[in-house]
């Protein structure tokens, strides 16, 4: 056995240490910021504003900072700015605007494609439906997975009522009859009235009976008839019941013209965000959570459009690399199927970057996954909490040190992260398999090549007349023989 590879392994007193500036500048790759072009972007992990080292591997990144800590200053921007110098595309989260603002006039100035799904300012930015993908994928014979679509599009509307409730049946049943509305639109609806304002026509009180004499005839292997079938043959006062539940879900549609009219139309091409320089800025009320889980739908949309592209690949990688970097990540419902997409990106090119107030708050949003997520970030950043389990983690995570035979001590203790200086910009990082140390990064305002960018002007759009579904016109046709049932044999 070769000593020199495994002898360090043997010592038992081995102590941890900080990471040298050698150390952190040889793990990362420099890019001078001055120039016009960087030859990869990355999480800074040094940085003076004029030049940086960044992590430019396929390395998923989770930052902890609580609010008012600048992590939106110290890393973010800079963050997208350095992502744009180096030509790869990112979709932000951006709960004030705040990331649009600085960076966005940067970004076009480098040639990307810039969206912006705007639901602080509904009518200035851009459109998306999310049902016209599953519509398209429904109707190419790909119906798994324009139901697999589907079905978390109604989970994601369905997960802040089951959280709020002790009594789950309710917004179960209410969700199995919003999927089996949705399948009926993909089978019978036309292109144009694939949408939200449908949806929420077809699940009205008036809609129930021309639904039930429809799935009298449907196939019995369907979804749409068995979930029918648990819903429309319930008792009358159940059925009320399950209906009251299910407005109150799709509410926000049933009352905000608005954003049905945002939601009704396409502006922008996800299939292109790996292939093109492109950024999307998803711009989030931060006072109210109204909206939040639309989020939660574009972002899983947005992956699943980029794996779908990725597997033309022969590599199976994007040519550009995406990367998602989601400012107050849990505040925006949960994500479904999120510990397999962030262990599953990285191979096709896709990068995370997490942002989280607190350890608590990862737990309460994704409660035995939150592990999972963490476990697949290389980097973490820590800038300032009060909260005690981070605390204690972060400094188990940083080792300690012997300081007699009989005593050890923490690299660092759980007062001394709380004394990071917020002045200087002292963050925490924990970067791949390095020592931990402690950084000051520069605030956005310190990037002088970053500076005199306007932000690029909203555009404007002009909602399309929306078709409506009709299901008690197909009913008439159906009767008449004018159209077959829906999902018959």
């Amino acid at each position: 056995m070769s000593t020199h590879k495994y002898g360090r392994y043997l010592i038992t007193d081995q102590q941890s240490r900080w990471a040298t500036v050698e150390e952190i500048k040889s793990s990362g790759t420099r890019i001078d910021l001055r120039k016009d072009s960087f030859p990869v972007g990355g999480l800074p992990i040094m940085t003076d504003a004029r030049e940086a080292w960044v992590d430019g591997e396929d390395s998923h990144t989770i930052i902890f900072g609580a609010t008012g800590s600048k992590k939106t200053r110290l890393f973010c921007m800079p963050l997208l700015n350095i992502l744009a110098g180096a030509g790869e595309s990112f979709i932000a989260t951006d709960p004030k605007g705040e990331l649009y603002n600085r960076t966005s006039g940067y970004a076009r100035s480098k040639g990307y494609d810039t969206y912006v799904l705007n639901f602080r300012d509904i009518g200035n930015g851009d459109m998306w439906n999310p049902l016209a993908l599953p519509y398209e994928l429904y109707h190419s014979g790909k119906t798994e997975e324009a139901t697999g679509m589907l079905n978390d599009f109604i989970r994601t509307i369905a997960q802040p009522h089951i959280e709020n409730t002790k009594d789950v049946f309710w917004p179960e049943m209410a969700s199995s009859y919003a999927l089996a509305n949705l399948l009926l639109l993909m089978e019978a609806g036309k292109k144009e009235e694939a949408n939200v304002t449908s949806l929420s026509a077809l699940c009205v009180a008036s809609a129930a009976d021309p639904l039930r004499r429809l799935s009298e005839h449907m196939s019995l292997n369907s979804i749409a008839k068995l979930n029918y079938d648990s819903v429309l043959t319930a008792p009358e006062r159940t059925l009320n019941s399950i209906l009251v539940s299910l407005y109150g879900m799709l509410r926000v549609f049933a009352t905000q013209k608005k954003l049905c009219g945002m939601l009704s139309g396409n502006t922008i091409d996800l299939s292109t965000v790996g292939r093109r320089k492109t950024a999307i800025y998803i711009i989030i009320p931060d006072e109210k959570t109204t909206y939040h889980f639309m989020v939660t739908t574009f972002i899983k949309q947005a992956y699943e459009i980029l794996i779908a592209e990725a597997q033309k690949e022969k590599n199976g990688r994007l040519p550009v690399r995406v990367n998602f970097v989601l400012d107050e990540f849990c505040n925006i419902p949960k994500v479904p199927d999120m510990p397999s997409m962030i262990s599953a990106a990285r191979s096709r090119n896709i990068r995370y970057f997490l942002v989280a107030q607190s350890k608590h708050q990862l737990v309460g949003r994704y409660k035995e996954d939150a592990d999972t997520i963490k476990g697949n970030c290389d980097n973490w950043v820590f800038l300032t909490s009060k909260e005690l389990d981070l605390l204690e983690e972060i400094s188990r995570l940083c080792g300690v040190n012997r300081v007699s035979e009989t005593y050890s001590r923490p690299l660092i203790s759980t007062s001394e992260l709380q004394r990071l200086d917020k002045k200087k910009g002292e963050a925490l990082i924990m970067h791949a398999r390095q020592y931990p140390y402690i950084t000051e990064i520069a605030d956005i305002d310190d990037y002088e090549m970053f500076k005199g960018y306007p932000p690029v002007p909203l555009s404007t759009y002009t909602v399309p007349d929306v078709k409506v579904f009709n299901v008690h016109k197909l009913l008439d046709d159906v009767v008449a023989n004018k159209r077959p049932i829906p999902f018959s044999d």
